[in-house]
């Protein structure tokens, strides 16, 4: 029996990289938070939407997000009020092949992050949104809601 992969351990982290501050900022809490780094826009910062993709399942017994996650699900709102009837606004593949060399085939990548301004064009400009995520496995059942994090579009 399959089980959806829960999000207790996953990390939901949004990044507002400013080209002055990328090289010394670092992040702090009570869960030690994985690195992340991107390089800023010509005109403006990139906002950077990452997360730590989940090793246990919601009963914390191990899995394999390699081989048991199939995709994410991103979720916009503009409260934090995020129900099962919402719709994703974007669809992130949670392994994709790395590219091979020499003829050898590539090894496979866990997907990690994902550049918010990506879905600026399918929302409205201006205002506060609150992102939200869900894990699904290869079986389609989804996990439920991470905890929204706030977002300010220009």
């Amino acid at each position: 029996m399959m089980r959806c992969p829960g999000f207790p351990g996953l990390l939901l982290l949004l990044v507002v990289v400013f080209g002055a501050f990328v090289a010394g900022c670092g992040g702090g809490g009570e869960t030690p938070v994985q690195s992340l780094a991107a390089t800023p826009a010509p005109l403006g910062p990139v906002s950077v939407l990452g997360w730590d993709p989940p090793g246990t399942y919601s009963d914390n017994a191990a899995m394999d997000p390699y081989r048991d996650l199939d995709h994410y699900e991103v979720y916009v709102r503009l409260d934090g009020n995020f129900s099962d009837s919402d719709a994703p606004i974007a669809v992130i593949a949670a392994v994709t092949d790395a590219p091979g060399s020499g003829g050898n085939p590539g090894g496979k990548i866990l997907e990690r992050e994902f550049i918010l301004e990506n879905i600026q064009p399918f929302i409205p400009p201006g205002n506060r949104h609150y992102i939200s995520m869900k894990a699904v496995g290869i079986d389609g059942q989804r996990s439920s809601f991470m905890p929204p994090i706030a977002w300010d579009t220009i």
